[in-house]
């Protein structure tokens, strides 16, 4: 009985991932983008794929469940996108596969880290900070001119600020979230440190 219920917990995110991947596969074209750039500018980034990841995780009964769904999500997502770029479009984006393959590899670990908000902890608010940190950091790097773009990530922060426990942990979540945020910006402009999402993005 332990076991079952969660192999089944397991399934979900699953087709989560798959249901996305394909989503993302099938928006990311000519005819679409012209007139929806959004969904390129949703979908092509990582900020949609950590606050789902997030919000399994956080949504998970143990710190080992949320690695572990956490960690098929993100499979079904890839084998969905890639296994659709690969068998439809016979396109094989090694770059862009070894990438997502490499980020699905430390999903386990963040799934379980995240997890820890759940803890009576001062150490569980930084860790809440983190999703938040990747989407200001990301939609203010990438693209802080797209209006919409920071409609989307700000319903992000939002919903997953709603799943954090307790209005303590919101609260110092978002606003670590923020500080950090203003800082790592600051240290990019300056020149201090590299701005990875540009790299990423362009692989």
């Amino acid at each position: 009985m332990s076991k079952a219920p969660n192999k089944r917990s397991l399934i979900l995110p699953f087709i989560i991932g798959i249901i996305l991947g394909i989503t993302a596969k099938l928006v990311d074209v000519p005819a679409i983008l012209f007139y929806f750039s959004i969904f390129d500018d949703i979908m092509g980034r990582f900020g949609i794929w950590v606050w789902t990841a997030a919000l399994i995780a956080i949504l998970s009964k143990t710190p080992l469940l949320a690695a572990g769904r956490s960690f098929v999500f993100f499979i079904g997502m890839l084998f969905a996108y890639y296994g659709y770029t690969v068998q439809f479009l016979k396109f094989f984006p090694k770059s862009q596969m070894i990438l997502w393959g490499g980020i699905a590899m430390v999903t386990p670990f963040c799934g379980f880290l995240i997890w820890h908000i759940h803890k009576n902890k001062g150490y569980a608010n930084l860790i809440g900070s983190l999703p938040f940190i990747f989407f200001f950091t990301e939609w203010y790097l990438t693209a802080k001119d797209e209006l919409l773009l920071f409609i989307a990530y700000l319903c992000m922060a939002l919903s997953l600020l709603v799943v954090i426990p307790t209005n303590k942990k919101r609260i110092f979540s978002l606003l670590y979230g923020l500080l950090i945020s203003v800082i790592l910006i600051g240290l990019v402009q300056a020149g201090i440190i590299v701005n990875l999402y540009d790299q990423l993005l362009n692989i």
